[in-house]
């Protein structure tokens, strides 16, 4: 592995797929291409704005885990939405897991025995997890999933350096999702990150090729969305509603 943490050509490229994806459906893609690369057949990529059911369905932003095991998940009832109660309280960013981690529960649960037979039917025995924490303590989340031996120490480390990155470009989408449903520009953002670095009015138009008065009306017109009347303040608002990290 070299100094970025790429063990080779392909893990490169993947990279580069992966922090270049501009869509859920390029992130889709990019993960068709984790699953190759470390030999699971399924994957879960879980919302990190959980809804508050506790259904499988729900917690999921994407997936190709077959529907048959989503309902059956669902119809057992129950169940903790693993990984995501389980990782909420957890400082892990990347674990492995094996449906034989369940067996004591199993002799105690009817739900948890019905559970390890439905991951033997779907061949899903073994994952591998990943999660990113947000400053406004969201998780996400990101697993794969087949009948594969152990991850090794090397491709552990792998797997959690393109998963983390992954899931980093999943945030950086997230958030050019919510500056358009609140109508906030990324020109704004753009401004607002410059002030959160310690750039004055000045500085930053010089940076962005605009004139003092345009930064000064972009940030006052970010102020106003997020409910301001103080950059300072907004920078504040912006960091907990997650436009900066």
């Amino acid at each position: 592995m070299d100094a970025d943490g790429v063990s080779d050509g392909g893990s490169r490229d993947l990279l580069v797929r992966i922090q270049t994806a501009q869509s859920l459906s390029e992130i889709g893609t990019a993960i068709d291409f984790l699953l190759q690369r470390f030999q699971f057949r399924y994957f879960k990529l879980f919302s990190s704005r959980p809804a508050s059911t506790d259904t499988l369905r729900d917690q999921i932003l994407l997936t190709n885990v077959p529907a048959g095991f989503i309902e059956g998940f669902d119809a057992i009832g129950g169940l903790p939405v693993a990984p995501v109660r389980i990782l909420v309280s957890s400082d892990r960013l990347v674990w492995q897991w094996h449906e034989s981690d369940l067996t004591d529960r199993a002799r105690r649960s009817p739900q948890v025995e019905q559970l390890m037979a439905l991951l033997a039917a779907h061949g899903m025995s073994r994952a591998a997890y990943a999660t990113l924490p947000t400053l406004d303590g969201r998780k996400h989340i990101f697993g794969l999933y087949g009948e594969r031996e152990p991850l090794s120490a090397a491709e552990l480390d792998e797997f959690s350096f393109l998963s983390i990155h992954l899931l980093d470009r999943m945030e950086a989408l997230e958030k050019r999702r919510d500056w358009q449903r609140t109508g906030i520009s990324s020109l704004e953002i753009e401004c607002l990150e410059m002030a959160a670095s310690g750039l004055d009015t000045y500085a930053i138009a010089q940076r962005l090729s605009l004139s003092t008065r345009t930064v000064n009306y972009l940030v006052g017109s970010l102020c106003r969305k997020l409910g301001t009347d103080r950059l300072e303040h907004a920078l504040g608002e912006a960091v907990r509603l997650g436009y900066l990290s």
